[in-house]
């Protein structure tokens, strides 16, 4: 899955490249083929330091690798934002709606270098500051044990080269202000780096019935016992393909799936002990096997993985490859499907129409 991942990775940096390449070469009028080899080699840099810099990472975990890999982070966040404020341009005018002063020369080399840059405050403002999103979702036969209890749905931490230490105590902080009697983690605690975890150090969530984590894809990256030799001393219980129950309300966890398609009745039928009458509570990283979930009888899957797109316009991708269901509360009849953008970022430590969050739902009888 590791290489997987890198490939994908080389080649959207090389189209991204290449496309910010025309975009320059276009704005700034160069036609002299020295100043097209000066940007070329330019973007030959910005390429190797984005296709370098997680090597790095895996090679040795220090602060010049991270500082290296945070810079290429940033460096994909400027070209995209390039991309936005070019393909805004070309709108408008297109429309005829550029100004004589706008098509200036001297002023594109002004909003096509000096716009995207900053747009990185507000995009890592809107990464690192963490909403509160309140929702309320209703189960039917819901024990009145459960009848107004809050629960913590945290997703997509990422916690690794960007994130680390200080980050998650905020975010443990923030979950625990809350004061939730069940605190969900649906996968991607870590980033998938398998760096120097030396700075991470247990704090405690606060919850009354507890805190249950299903693994992510990019928690599978990093491996299992390597996960659970983090979390060893932490009081977040792994329900890895797991469930268990708590005062009439049953919680599963089913790790993330990536060798084909999952079986989901005979994955339900491995839980001897679920019991489709009974309300359930679904961790599942992503959001996909919804009408086989449905089908099983399940009341709330619990979903990340998306981040919302975390940066537009994949935003609008990321919507269209799961459906509509990229981010929110979706209801059908007994169903409930929470998807959350996640707390955390992956690749570059911004986010454009979408916002880092954590979700408070509150749990209501039918």
């Amino acid at each position: 899955m590791k290489y997987i991942f890198f490939s994908l990775n080389i080649f959207v940096a090389l189209l991204g490249h290449f496309l910010i390449f025309l975009i320059w070469r276009h704005f700034f009028n160069l036609s002299d083929i020295y100043l097209q080899l000066a940007l070329a080699f330019l973007l030959f840099c910005g390429l190797m330091l984005v296709v370098i810099a997680p090597l790095f990472i895996h090679w040795r975990d220090n602060i010049f690798s991270r500082a290296l890999y945070v810079v290429a982070g940033l460096w994909a966040g400027v070209m995209l934002n390039s991309f936005l404020v070019a393909s805004l341009y070309v709108g408008l005018k297109y429309f005829g709606l550029v100004t004589v002063f706008a098509d200036n020369i001297n002023y594109k080399y002004l909003y096509i270098s000096l716009i995207p840059a900053l747009m990185l405050v507000f995009e890592f403002y809107c990464a690192r500051v963490i909403r509160v999103k309140r929702r309320s979702i209703r189960i039917p036969n819901l024990p009145d044990f459960w009848q107004g209890k809050k629960i913590i749905h945290l997703s997509d931490v990422h916690l690794g080269p960007v994130w680390r230490q200080k980050f998650f105590d905020d975010i443990i902080n923030l979950v625990n202000k809350q004061a939730a009697d069940l605190i969900f983690i649906t996968g991607d605690l870590f980033d998938g780096m398998d760096a120097n975890f030396s700075w991470f150090h247990n704090r405690q969530f606060s919850s009354t019935q507890g805190v249950f984590y299903a693994y992510g894809n990019h928690d599978l990256i990093l491996g299992e016992k390597k996960i659970s030799k983090l979390l060893a001393s932490s009081n977040i219980e792994i329900l890895a393909d797991k469930m268990k129950e708590i005062e009439g309300l049953q919680i599963m966890g089913i790790s993330c799936y990536y060798k084909g398609r999952l079986d989901i009745a005979k994955k339900i039928d491995e839980f001897s002990a679920y019991d489709r009458t009974k309300p359930s509570i679904l961790m599942y990283h992503e959001p996909k096997d919804i009408k086989a979930f449905r089908k099983a009888g399940i009341n709330v899957q619990l979903s990340g993985h998306t981040h919302g797109g975390q940066m537009f316009p994949f935003n609008l991708l990321a919507h269209l490859l799961y459906g509509g269901f990229a981010s929110g509360l979706y209801r059908f009849k007994n169903f409930n499907l929470s998807v959350t953008s996640g707390a955390g970022t992956w690749g570059p430590p911004l986010r454009l129409g979408s916002h880092s969050e954590i979700v408070l739902i509150t749990l209501l009888k039918t």
